[in-house]
């Protein structure tokens, strides 16, 4: 009677180790962060008024390969349609930071063509990029009327 006990003790002891665990659902595995950006305000240079200076915040979570900031800046002049200001800045890689903080940048944005004309409204567009993340990139846009500094 003995050996039956421990047989049975052992077996039921080797049933449990051999139980398939159970497998994590989609919904029990917590997601990792979304890439985040907002704008905020752009004012222009008041000594160099081709320049304007673009606020960004950002959050994006820690990834191993490539990431990037660019800011771009895109005004019509109100009194002449054929007139335009545009600019791009991307931010190097190393300057971005990409580790599940809150981040807050002012980037500065040179007009390629014409200076920036304070009051109109201008197209701002941030875009930060975060290979091996999901989703590898998010963007901000939105019209927006140029301060002057």
């Amino acid at each position: 009677m003995q050996r039956w006990f421990t047989l049975t003790v052992l077996t039921g002891a080797l049933v449990g180790l051999a139980a398939p665990a159970q497998a994590l659902t989609p919904a029990d595995d917590p997601a990792p962060a979304a890439t985040v950006v907002t704008l905020g305000d752009a004012r222009i240079d008041p000594k160099i008024p081709g320049k304007v200076r673009v606020d960004v915040d950002y959050t994006c979570p820690i990834a191993e390969e490539a990431r990037s900031l660019t800011v771009s800046v895109d005004q019509v002049d109100p009194e002449d349609s054929s007139s335009r200001a545009f600019g791009s800045s991307r931010t190097a890689e190393a300057d971005v930071v990409c580790d599940g903080t809150p981040q807050h940048r002012q980037i500065t944005v040179q007009s390629k063509t014409v200076n920036w004309i304070p009051g109109a409204d201008a197209v701002l567009t941030a875009t930060v990029t975060n290979i091996g993340a999901t989703p590898p990139a998010a963007a901000d846009a939105r019209r927006s009327k140029l301060a002057a500094s």
